[in-house]
């Protein structure tokens, strides 16, 4: 437990330093990703410091990132949850959705290892409740090659940063009200 708020406060330290209404302001002009790659930087060295880089740890903040932003954006969403006793970390909009008409949702899984094994073992898992595999998103510590959607919170392929803009935009064509995004 004493990691996990670790981790939380260095994360919110960031936050409030970059602060929520410029946050706001970058998910709406479709800017989300500098507000992600500065937060995530700004984290990394009291990180470090802290948990020594571990996937595990990486894994905690961009996860923990993640629903903070879909918070303040108020982008509708399930988080830690199970469907067929698979478990889920984010389901955008929700697992209910999942079940009934999968091409509306996305998941999004936060592989906290570096271990590809594992990683393969939790896709395969997803595919068992989310049969089309672009809307099945992974976070990684290190860019692999995967027939998912994969973010990488490596220093050189930081692609993470774009998450949200890719969450919004795959939202925007949906025509269900409930995926509708509120407040920006």
């Amino acid at each position: 437990m004493k990691d996990a708020l670790e981790i939380s406060d260095i994360l919110y330290h960031a936050i409030s330093d970059y602060q929520e209404k410029r946050i706001l302001s970058a998910i709406a002009q479709g800017e989300s990703s500098d507000a992600i790659s500065t937060i995530f930087s700004h984290c990394m060295p009291n990180l470090d410091k802290a948990e020594g880089g571990k996937p595990e740890t990486r894994g905690a903040l961009a996860e923990g990132l993640v629903h903070y932003m879909l918070t303040v954006a108020l982008i509708p969403s399930q988080r830690k949850t199970t469907l067929d006793t698979i478990e889920i970390d984010v389901a955008v909009p929700d697992a209910r959705t999942l079940s009934s008409s999968p091409d509306d949702v996305v998941i999004i899984c936060f592989a906290k290892t570096d271990q590809m094994q594992t990683i393969r073992e939790q896709i395969n898992k997803l595919k068992k409740i989310q049969p089309k595999s672009e809307n099945i998103w992974i976070v990684t510590d290190k860019s692999i090659s995967a027939d998912v959607k994969v973010y990488s919170i490596d220093d050189d392929k930081f692609t993470f940063a774009n998450i949200i803009n890719d969450l919004i935009s795959f939202l925007s064509n949906k025509k269900q009200s409930k995926l509708k995004i509120f407040r920006i």
